[in-house]
């Protein structure tokens, strides 16, 4: 038999936030078993410290721990609900019924609100929650164990089989199994060039890359995708896209080797000093989550996924609901802002043919935990960290809103293994020899008579170059444009450094019909110039206001020039030409 084990302090902090009335109940209950030097005749006269030392000497010893195992699960029933309740959470008291018959205890009127009933004999521990549906629209009636007496109770109650993360040795099928521990690198090495060439772009919000930038990066990196069906085949690209650009604007640059930037932003990232992007795209199913600096932290994601990732098995394949277990038997929970919001998160689901919200209030694991938990790990698969074993995602809930068959798109995760790279950032190996990328060889042709540039079809990243500053002029030619020169060239000086760009990004000695090209433009620029010093004011054909500008000299005095209905006047002496024309009678509204 296995029991959780505690040091002294920690056991001592666990026993002092039970309540003592309960800890009075528990000291009762154990002392037939456990007896020890308190007489029971003067427990109720016992304070609270002493009692907290007299149980905490008590569990250190581990006999006592298993004569008190032998009482709570003497019986079928109490064995089968102290090893539910304590691990698993609360019941349902008709699911309960349906396999065992029991008289549990319960209020002969209800109060407002739920009433809890504390059981008897050897369920005494157990609380049934009872709510009649006339309160708030819900009939509510289920077993739980109270959180403070239920830490305290599973030190003395053996832990499940399946407590700690365990290598498989048999695999069900999967449809799918995938890494990416050498493309990474190569997506590294690209991202890198098209972030210092401004060519990843991103919506208006900067927190979506555009389908433009993530075709590029795929065609261009070779990068391996979880899915090829059409909207779950650019998830892995999406991911990195956004990570590595984060990272380049935080950092404005890269190491100069790619796994140097790789270990670099997962430790940074790890310590939530980026963005909540990944969250957008893990919690996607899910409504409510207010994306603001405000609110939103990842740290407790990462927190409990390092947890997890130190107790993985090096060498070995992880079933997936393995770890979701080893994280519901400690209780481990995610909060982004606080556990109050996160019981408002909803998703649209559609179960049996009813439609209605599923709230992570009712169903934490289902709606929240689990997707979340899954999905970290696709992103750390898309990290080239770990292997994964998966099929087409599925799930019993359908969320109606957007036609899928399943809550997330990591629903058909199966197992995960560590990969040497993850092995190497997670800190289990202290090197990691990373692959040498091959360079890919451009070949770029510029034509000696016309401002024409030749280049391969599958050279996506010279294409993403030239769009800047070409129109395409067949299949594999593109032509200097005046219109893509100019285009976000709001002053001389920005598209003077965006022709400088041309020369350091694409070529620093162009033939000369491409320098000419460029110095027409440098010498033709500004050659119109603006006087915002003077108005242009239209007259309507009024014989009376016409005779007045014609026969009024102060007015005529104002006057720059005039063509036809239209006079020039100067900004500033418009307050005097309005002024004269009140005094003859015109109103004016500039």
């Amino acid at each position: 038999m296995r029991f959780l084990k505690a040091h002294e302090k920690q056991l001592t902090q666990i026993i002092n936030e039970v309540s003592y009335r309960d800890l009075q109940i528990f000291t009762r209950f154990v002392n037939d078993v456990a007896p020890g030097p308190l007489q029971m005749t003067r427990l109720n006269s016992t304070k609270k410290v002493a009692l907290v030392k007299y149980l905490t000497s008590l569990l250190s010893k581990k006999e006592n721990i298993k004569n008190i195992y032998k009482k709570l699960s003497s019986t079928d029933i109490s064995n089968y609900l102290y090893a539910k309740l304590l691990w698993e959470g609360a019941l349902d008291t008709d699911d309960v019924l349906s396999n065992y018959k029991y008289n549990f205890l319960e209020e002969s009127t209800y109060r407002y609100g739920i009433s809890e009933t504390q059981q008897d004999g050897i369920l005494l521990f157990i609380t049934r929650l009872t709510q009649d549906e006339n309160y708030y629209s819900s009939d509510i009636d289920k077993l739980v164990i109270k959180d403070n007496m239920k830490a305290l109770l599973k030190f003395v109650f053996v832990v499940p089989n399946d407590f700690d993360l365990v290598g498989v040795n048999e695999f069900e099928k999967t449809e799918f199994t995938y890494s990416n521990e050498n493309e990474v690198f190569n997506f590294i090495n690209v991202i890198s060039e098209m972030l210092r060439n401004n060519l990843v772009e991103f919506g208006k919000t900067n927190e979506k890359p555009l389908a433009k930038s993530l075709n590029i990066l795929k065609l261009s990196t070779g990068i391996n995708e979880f899915y090829s069906e059409k909207k779950l085949d650019f998830f892995a690209t999406d991911m990195l896209t956004r990570s590595f650009s984060y990272y380049y604007w935080a950092t404005k640059k890269f190491q100069d080797k790619e796994l140097d930037s790789l270990k670099d932003f997962v430790g940074e990232k790890f310590k939530d000093k980026y963005y909540f992007f990944i969250t957008r795209i893990l919690a996607s199913h899910l409504k409510k989550i207010r994306y603001d600096h405000h609110y939103l932290r990842e740290d407790a994601m990462f927190s409990l996924i390092k947890l997890v990732m130190n107790d993985l098995p090096e060498d070995s394949w992880v079933d997936v609901h393995n770890i979701i277990k080893y994280c519901n038997y400690r209780e481990y929970r995610i909060d982004l802002e606080g556990r109050y919001k996160t019981d408002g998160y909803y998703m649209e689901s559609d179960l049996n043919g009813e439609v209605f919200n599923l709230y992570a209030k009712e169903q934490y694991n289902i709606v929240f935990l689990e997707p979340i938990i899954k999905g970290l790990f696709f992103y750390l698969g898309a990290l080239g960290l770990v292997e994964l074993k998966y099929n087409t995602p599925t799930s019993p809930y359908a969320v109606t809103a957007k036609g899928k068959s399943y809550i997330s798109t990591w629903d058909g995760l199966r197992y995960i293994k560590l990969t040497n790279l993850g092995k190497y950032i997670f800190g289990f190996s202290g090197t990691y020899e990373q692959k040498i990328i091959a360079k890919k060889t451009t070949t770029v042709k510029f034509d000696e008579y016309k401002p024409i540039v030749t280049i391969s079809a599958s050279d996506t990243i010279s294409q993403a170059k030239l769009e800047q500053f070409c129109d395409k002029y067949d299949e594999n030619r593109y032509i200097l444009s005046y219109a893509k020169i100019f285009r976000d060239c709001k002053t001389k000086k920005v598209l003077d450094s965006k022709i400088d760009s041309f020369y350091k990004n694409i070529e620093l000695n162009p033939p000369k019909v491409f320098k000419d090209f460029f110095d027409e433009i440098k010498k033709d620029s500004n050659l119109l110039k603006r006087d915002l010093k003077q108005v242009v004011i239209e007259l309507d054909n009024n014989k009376k206001l016409l005779d007045l500008f014609m026969k009024n000299k102060k007015l005529q005095e104002l006057v720059i020039k005039a063509q036809g209905y239209r006079i020039i006047v100067l900004k500033d002496d418009i307050s005097k030409l309005t002024k004269i024309l009140k005094d003859n009678g015109f109103f004016v509204e500039f």
